[in-house]
């Protein structure tokens, strides 16, 4: 009975061994954890260099010319009186630098029309644009120029018939300035010149009204001449 006993134990123990390492091989072995790599972080790029400040063009030293101012345009309103200017009779009209010497056109004379020969009717107005005169130095019609004397304006009259005359009541002068790049004169752009006083008769012996101004375009003198 004790030794079946025994038989019957061992056999049991043989039993359970066995069950246990069925089940251990039917049991799969776990992985290790795969392995994570750090990716470093990249540090942000530097930011860009700053940019230099924009120029200021207009600063002296780096920006436009200094305007240089000259004549550009001259013209001249004439009031005829009681006395008209007869067809065929001449005229001729000019602007000086005041106190010019002699009669040296290109180096002086600024502008001038010649040879006007229309009929200026009984109190009435005419309008002449004058022609620039060519020569000369290269500022003869720069404003510092004719600032530094002022300007002097001629209207001559050569009688068709000796007996002719021409009766004049008022002259105006209209002088337009701009600089290199053909901008106006902030007070000069257009500058008007009445000479109110420019009132007398122009006749064979007496050709000439002689209108002058001072250093800042004001009317001064108007006075008839031989």
């Amino acid at each position: 009975m004790k030794k079946s006993f025994l038989i019957a134990m061992a056999a049991f123990f043989i039993t359970q061994v066995a069950v246990s390492q069925t089940i251990q091989k039917t049991i799969p072995t776990a992985k290790p954890a795969a392995t994570i790599k750090a990716i470093p972080v990249q540090p942000p790029p530097p930011p860009p260099p700053a940019q230099p400040a924009a120029t200021n063009k207009t600063a002296a030293g780096t920006g436009q010319a200094t305007p240089v101012y000259t004549l550009t345009a001259a013209r001249v309103l004439i009031k005829t009186g009681t006395d008209n200017k007869e067809f065929l009779s001449d005229v001729g009209v000019s602007l000086w630098k005041k106190d010019h010497a002699g009669w040296n056109y290109p180096n002086d004379c600024c502008y001038k029309i010649a040879a006007l020969k229309n009929e200026m009717a009984v109190n009435s107005n005419t309008n002449l644009g004058l022609d620039k005169y060519p020569g000369g130095n290269a500022d003869k019609l720069s404003l510092a120029n004719l600032q530094a004397n002022g300007v002097e304006l001629l209207v001559q009259y050569i009688p068709n018939l000796l007996f002719d005359a021409w009766k004049i009541e008022n002259i105006t002068l209209v002088l337009e300035f701009r600089d290199q790049n053909g901008n106006l004169h902030p007070t000069l752009g257009s500058k008007t010149i009445s000479f109110s006083n420019a009132i007398g008769f122009l006749n064979a012996d007496f050709r000439t009204f002689k209108c002058r101004t001072d250093q800042y375009f004001n009317p001064l003198t108007a006075s008839i001449e031989k």
